[in-house]
């Protein structure tokens, strides 16, 4: 059966950004089904049934309380991220953004027409200062950023910095939209919460998915908000005329949660995904740990390594494929083509041998 990733046999990909197929739980949805009603038009928000499981289920992992009515069902984050684009903003519009970001953010944000402007980070996250002057500057239509295990650089936004965030969200009125994918995806010590949880005034939006902590071919996911931002996202056009999103898959996860077998499933992802972070960590800083800072995080899916002498990677991509290896550079992740001696690579889709051969050809390259 073919998938989104093909690849040459001989290629170890670390640019991809998905799980592994073998890990994908296709054993507990042999025995589920669905009812009649799950094939109607659902209700705007989501299936309240599965609402009112999943907001237990964050309740307990986040330890805030996360009411059924703050969530809004969706088919993945990219489309509640494109839902959210049609609602809080249009052509022309100014969007803030992280420096570096997810990268398939920043092209959907520019075809959907808009002027992106990318702020600086620290190890906590984005500069408070730094976002305060851009939203006075630019009257964003709001701020996109990736709190937890930070895609591509793994950075977790500190509880304060997070206060911080939400506070000037609040006092501005500027929209934040936090995509919290790997939120969940921790491997030690829980990162704080998301910035939906601190404060119901302020405009903020959390962006939740099942496909990195269950399977992406669920096309599930979740928005958590309140306020008048998220209430035009519960009554936009599209709810109103299709009914709530995901109405047969929510029915088919929701038992899942409910029995504990997601949880099972999940706690074993982040023994495997510690694991494998560890390889390639070690193994990196075996072959060419002199030449490289790696910011190594405690979740998520991905290792951000830079090169100390400031070497551009894109000039050595070509001839790291042909050594059977690839990466992410970090310019891609970047609107303006900043981070060229970094590269993002990614733990999450090979096996252990495989990412200890990764690092020893990348070692090849780089020596």
């Amino acid at each position: 059966m073919a998938t989104q990733v093909t690849r040459p046999d001989y290629l170890i990909d670390l640019a991809v950004g998905q799980p592994e197929p073998d890990l994908l739980p296709v054993d507990l949805f042999r025995s589920l089904s669905v009812e009649q009603q799950n094939l109607a038009y659902g209700e705007q928000a989501g299936d309240e049934t599965f609402r009112q499981v999943l907001s237990a289920w964050l309740s307990e992992d986040y330890e805030q309380p996360v009411n059924a009515e703050q969530l809004l069902l969706t088919n993945g984050s990219s489309n509640a991220l494109d839902m959210i684009c049609s609602q809080l903003s249009k052509p022309g519009a100014t969007i803030l953004v992280e420096d570096p970001s997810y990268f398939i953010a920043l092209k959907l944000f520019k075809e959907r027409g808009f002027n992106v402007v990318a702020l600086p980070m620290d190890e906590d996250g984005v500069e408070l200062q730094a976002l305060e002057q851009a939203i006075q500057k630019y009257k964003p239509a709001f701020f996109y950023t990736i709190p937890s295990f930070h895609n591509p650089s793994g950075i977790t936004q500190s509880h304060s910095r997070r206060q911080g965030i939400v506070k000037l969200a609040a006092q501005t009125r500027c929209p934040v939209v936090a995509d919290d994918v790997y939120q969940l995806l921790y491997f030690g010590q829980k990162p704080p919460a998301p910035l939906a949880c601190y404060d119901d005034n302020a405009p903020v939006l959390s962006v939740g998915s099942f496909s990195k902590i269950l399977a992406p071919g669920l096309r599930l996911g979740w928005i958590q908000g309140s306020g008048d931002i998220f209430h035009r996202l519960k009554n936009s056009a599209l709810l109103q005329s299709g009914g709530g999103l995901a109405p047969v898959t929510s029915a088919l996860v929701g038992p899942l949660i409910a029995n504990g077998e997601f949880q099972k499933n999940l706690e074993y992802l982040r023994q495997i995904y510690a694991a494998r972070s560890e390889v390639l960590f070690d193994g990196l800083m075996s072959t060419i740990g002199d030449k490289i800072s790696i910011n190594k995080p405690n979740g998520g899916y991905f290792l951000w390594a830079s090169f100390v002498d400031g070497r551009d990677v894109t000039a050595k991509l070509d001839e790291a494929r042909q050594a059977g290896v690839s990466y992410l550079p970090g310019k891609i992740c970047s609107d303006n083509g900043q981070f060229p001696s970094s590269m993002r690579l990614c733990f999450a889709w090979y096996p252990q041998q495989q990412l200890m051969t990764a690092s020893e050809r990348l070692g090849l390259v780089f020596s």
